[in-house]
């Protein structure tokens, strides 16, 4: 199926709502935009785990996330050279 959108003043594109029931996408799931040349743009969502999983941490010493259930380190080395390509 193929869509087309106009971007708001903004430059904001809405996902239509078939596609983000279809990948679960919502207001707090992240997307990589990323160029293809020649006008071609791939948009990939980052489905790795429940957005309510991941607890953010922060101190003097230290930046980090953590997954509140786990995760699978090859699951996540896996994930994000998908979306690096």
């Amino acid at each position: 199926m193929v869509y087309t959108a106009l971007p708001s003043i903004k430059g904001q594109i809405t996902i239509p709502s078939e596609l983000r029931e279809k990948y679960n996408i919502g207001k707090s799931t992240p997307v990589v935009i990323q160029d293809q040349g020649g006008g071609v743009l791939i948009v990939k969502i980052m489905n790795l785990v429940d957005y309510d999983e991941i607890q953010y941490r922060e101190n003097d010493k230290e930046i980090g996330v953590n997954f509140k259930k786990g995760i699978d380190p090859e699951t996540l080395i896996k994930a994000i050279q998908d979306i690096d390509g």
